[in-house]
């Protein structure tokens, strides 16, 4: 599929109002808790499918969806799966089965690191809209922070506007990784408001899993944050400075301090969390 493809699936899964959540947990520190807790702080209205509980979230938990009472069940537009790749089948099996019955749910959502290619095909020959590897959290918040810019954009408001043309006057923003030496790295951190630096070197293979999602950060947060790679091999002054013990590390500084750090591989929504608690502090 096309990314406007996908771009259009997700915005039409986020302009859903009822979603089943699969294999919500009770815990609030798993990341499938906080994603549900915001969903619901956003006006959705969640339905939680744990075969283990019996209520989370103050909503009353199912053991499956076809356990779902069937007023309920025809109301569902979302089903956000969190499951490994390998335990979704079933799951997309019960979608089908609605969608067949009823004409919903129109679109399965599996969370970010879930992948399969093979339901996800028989989920869209049941005329299902697939979204993989993508989280609704992050998505839903960043498609309401470009609905921001864009008001700004066209001038509805003027104070933040002239806040930002300043700004954009003042700092040109990379859209990938760029290279930071122990020379670069004080006018890199004092020029853009928010640096995340990526320390890495060539023999580390975590550092190398963690490009690819770097460089798609780079570029989606373009104008929001500059992302730095520091090779600890030829450039070791600023790792010593910074007490870089382990790689891969992510130092993520404002205004040229450090405010926090990621050590070790990390997936992209641990690192797009921890952003967005300084890009909404401003």
């Amino acid at each position: 599929m096309s990314n406007s493809d996908i771009d259009e699936d997700i915005k039409y899964a986020l302009g859903c109002k009822t979603v089943a959540v699969v294999g919500l947990s009770r815990d609030p520190a798993k990341d499938i808790y906080r994603v549900a807790e915001y969903l619901k702080t956003k006006g959705y209205r969640i339905v939680p499918v744990n075969p283990f509980a019996d209520e989370i979230l103050g909503e009353k938990c199912y053991k499956s969806m076809l356990e779902i009472p069937e007023q309920t069940q025809k109301a569902i537009e979302v089903v956000d799966i969190f499951r490994p790749s390998e335990d979704v089948q079933p799951i997309v099996g019960q979608a089908v089965q609605l969608k067949q019955k009823y004409g919903k749910p129109h679109v399965v959502w599996m969370q970010l690191g879930i992948v399969n290619e093979g339901v996800a095909d028989l989920a869209r020959r049941a005329g299902l809209r697939v979204v993989m590897d993508r989280c609704m959290m992050i998505e839903h918040r960043r498609r309401n922070r470009d609905e921001e810019l864009e008001i700004i954009r066209l001038g509805k408001m003027q104070v933040l506007m002239g806040k930002v043309k300043a700004k954009s006057e003042k700092q040109s923003f990379p859209d990938a990784p760029i290279p930071v030496t122990d020379a670069s790295f004080k006018e890199v951190v004092q020029k853009y408001d928010l640096v995340v630096v990526d320390f890495w070197a060539e023999w580390c293979g975590p550092c190398l899993m963690a490009e690819p999602i770097i460089n798609e950060l780079a570029k989606d947060y373009a104008g929001k944050v500059v992302f730095g790679k520091l090779n600890v091999d030829e450039y070791p002054t600023i790792a010593s400075r910074f007490s870089v013990m382990g790689i891969p590390t992510l130092v993520i500084l404002k205004n040229g301090k450090e405010v926090d750090r990621i050590v070790g591989f990390a997936p992209r929504q641990r690192i797009e969390e921890k952003l967005w608690v300084y890009l909404e502090r401003g």
